[in-house]
Protein backbone atom coordinates (compact mmCIF):
# COMPACT_ATOMS: atom_id res chain seq x y z
CA UNK A 1 0.00 0.00 0.00
CA UNK A 2 1.28 3.47 -0.87
CA UNK A 3 2.06 6.15 1.58
CA UNK A 4 0.32 9.30 1.29
CA UNK A 5 2.15 12.09 3.09
CA UNK A 6 -0.78 14.31 2.26
CA UNK A 7 -2.91 11.90 4.57
CA UNK A 8 -0.63 10.93 6.79
CA UNK A 9 1.32 14.41 7.25
CA UNK A 10 -2.12 16.86 7.13
CA UNK A 11 -0.68 19.65 9.62
CA UNK A 12 2.06 20.28 7.21
CA UNK A 13 -0.55 20.65 3.88
CA UNK A 14 -3.67 21.90 4.65
CA UNK A 15 -3.32 25.85 5.50
CA UNK A 16 -4.63 26.93 8.55
CA UNK A 17 -6.70 30.24 9.38
CA UNK A 18 -4.20 31.82 11.23
CA UNK A 19 -0.48 31.87 10.02
CA UNK A 20 1.51 29.98 12.82
CA UNK A 21 5.37 28.03 12.82
CA UNK A 22 4.93 24.74 11.59
CA UNK A 23 7.85 22.18 12.85
CA UNK A 24 8.66 19.75 10.02
CA UNK A 25 10.32 16.34 11.46
CA UNK A 26 13.54 15.39 10.01
CA UNK A 27 13.00 13.55 6.97
CA UNK A 28 15.16 12.42 3.84
CA UNK A 29 14.37 15.02 0.87
CA UNK A 30 15.74 14.95 -3.19
CA UNK A 31 16.45 18.29 -4.11
CA UNK A 32 18.28 20.95 -6.57
CA UNK A 33 19.86 24.10 -6.66
CA UNK A 34 20.40 26.13 -8.87
CA UNK A 35 19.73 29.90 -10.69
CA UNK A 36 18.39 31.16 -13.89
CA UNK A 37 15.30 31.61 -15.59
CA UNK A 38 13.35 28.51 -15.93
CA UNK A 39 11.30 29.19 -18.39
CA UNK A 40 14.73 29.14 -21.11
CA UNK A 41 15.45 26.23 -23.16
CA UNK A 42 18.74 24.14 -22.68
CA UNK A 43 19.76 25.61 -19.63
CA UNK A 44 21.31 23.78 -16.40
CA UNK A 45 18.01 24.64 -14.36
CA UNK A 46 15.60 22.47 -17.02
CA UNK A 47 18.37 19.49 -17.12
CA UNK A 48 18.66 19.40 -13.67
CA UNK A 49 14.96 19.95 -13.11
CA UNK A 50 14.38 16.19 -15.94
CA UNK A 51 17.42 14.65 -13.63
CA UNK A 52 15.83 15.09 -10.34
CA UNK A 53 12.33 13.50 -11.65
CA UNK A 54 14.33 10.62 -13.23
CA UNK A 55 15.82 10.13 -10.00
CA UNK A 56 12.46 10.24 -7.84
CA UNK A 57 10.38 8.30 -10.27
CA UNK A 58 13.26 5.67 -10.07
CA UNK A 59 13.06 5.09 -6.25
CA UNK A 60 9.52 5.79 -6.18
CA UNK A 61 9.08 2.37 -8.77
CA UNK A 62 12.12 0.86 -6.70
CA UNK A 63 9.44 -1.09 -4.70
CA UNK A 64 8.22 -3.42 -7.66
CA UNK A 65 12.23 -4.67 -8.22
CA UNK A 66 14.29 -6.71 -6.80
CA UNK A 67 16.12 -4.13 -5.51
CA UNK A 68 15.11 -2.67 -2.61
CA UNK A 69 16.41 0.62 -0.76
CA UNK A 70 17.04 0.91 3.00
CA UNK A 71 14.45 3.03 4.84
CA UNK A 72 12.29 3.18 1.86
CA UNK A 73 8.70 2.56 1.92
Amino acid sequence: MAFDYKKEYKEFHMPKNKPSIVEIPKMNYIAVRGSGNPNDENVDYQNTIGLLYSIAYTIKMSYKENHKIDRFF
